[in-house]
């Protein structure tokens, strides 16, 4: 009688999954935020103007445009 070995299955989730998956749960997170404060706690005009004053956020823009691109471009098939 032969023997039967039970197959595993594997679930593996790529980097760039999760990177994609982070960054629509933070979009999803403010668009939650925005729609539930009773004003406008942060809007879209605000993020815009902060951004361009900030160095900080012009570093982190540039720092989450790089992963994201090298997650969307440089990854081997």
């Amino acid at each position: 009688m032969p023997r039967r070995i039970a197959a595993m299955t594997m679930m593996a989730v790529a980097p760039g999954t999760l990177a994609w998956s982070a960054l629509a749960a933070g979009a999803t997170a403010w668009l939650a935020v925005l729609a539930l404060s009773p004003r406008a706690l942060l809007g879209p005009r605000r993020l815009v103007r902060w951004t361009l004053t900030s160095w900080l956020s012009r570093f982190g823009c540039l720092a989450a445009w790089w992963v994201i691109g090298w997650h969307v471009f440089c990854q081997r098939p």
